[in-house]
């Protein structure tokens, strides 16, 4: 009979051993696997953007983000002299997705570029995922257009009814914080509700994206050099070759203001440059790097 409690407490105490190893295991899994997660920021009137200064791996990539939260080298707010600058504004397109790396992003390919006069571009990628238009009109009412000579924007034709919606960023896509357990988090964000879901529907968001799009083509066309819209088609869109009606809306109203129109099909090679039906593939990056060059703006722009 004495023996029994301690036998007891022997069990227990292995239990307890086993259950810590399997939670450090599991927090040590999650750290590797997920690795670090890029981070945001709540804005009222853009929704959300990525928090400045950041570089971390996510998933084994490297994320950085500079003092404005775009995801490109640091910059000075006034514009050197030797510089050409110009805003490539965009939703997951032109922020790469989850499966880009830094090094891949079409803005760092055309920053490694210069013009005929010699100037070195600095490609500014003012861009999130899932924003719209009125994100991107929002980004550029805050913080301005940073002296650049020409802005580039990358729509698609989802992005006609990507409005905003003035709720919080949703927790999952967008986490404000580094958790301090992974373990922890992974638990939390699947127990709790994310109050990004559900509640009414703010009045402001039914057609924000479409009664923003032709402001934000206004204010690209006012660029000092102008600007250029780059119409990104899914992969479907890009089989058919011809534009379908939501792309020539786009193209209408783009050219309504005095935005020159380019399509990126035309520089789509196959469907290799494809991540899924609709993000780029590394390579395609670089198509999407080529379709940028190939705006008025940027004509004459050559490698470094």
């Amino acid at each position: 009979m004495a023996g029994r409690p301690a036998k007891t407490w022997q069990l227990a105490a292995a239990g307890a051993s086993a259950v810590l190893a399997l939670v450090i295991v599991a927090e040590v899994s999650l750290r590797v696997l997920g690795g670090d997660r890029l981070l945001y920021r709540a804005d009222p009137k853009i929704e959300y953007l990525p928090a400045p200064d950041q570089s971390v791996l996510q998933q084994g990539l490297e994320f950085r983000t500079n003092a404005w939260g775009m995801r490109s080298d640091a910059v000075t707010e006034a514009k050197p002299d030797d510089v050409f600058r110009v805003l490539v504004i965009g939703d997951s397109i032109v922020f790469g997705h989850t499966n880009i790396a830094h090094a891949d992003l079409a803005t760092t390919a055309l920053s490694r570029m210069q013009m005929e006069d010699g100037r070195r571009i600095e490609a500014l990628n003012v861009s999130a995922t899932s924003w719209g238009p009125g994100n991107m009109l929002a980004w550029l009412d805050r913080f301005g257009t940073l002296e650049a000579d020409a802005i580039v924007v990358v729509l698609s034709t989802h992005d006609l009814g990507d409005d905003r919606t003035f709720k919080p960023p949703e927790r999952d896509a967008y986490p404000q914080a580094a958790p301090v357990s992974a373990l922890g988090d992974w638990l939390w964000r699947r127990l709790t509700p994310d109050p990004a879901h559900g509640g009414p529907v703010d009045p402001r968001t039914e057609g924000d994206a479409q009664a923003a799009l032709p402001v934000l083509m206004q204010r690209v066309a006012a660029a000092p050099m102008g600007g250029c819209l780059i119409i990104h088609p899914t992969m479907e869109e890009w089989k058919t070759q011809a534009p379908v009606a939501e792309e020539q809306r786009l193209e209408a109203t783009a050219l309504g203001a005095g935005v020159a129109v380019f399509y990126g099909r035309a520089f789509i090679d196959n469907a290799l440059d494809y991540y899924d039906g609709i993000h780029l593939s590394p390579i395609g990056q670089q198509d999407l790097a080529r379709a940028i060059a190939a705006c008025p703006v940027l004509v004459g722009a050559r490698a470094d």
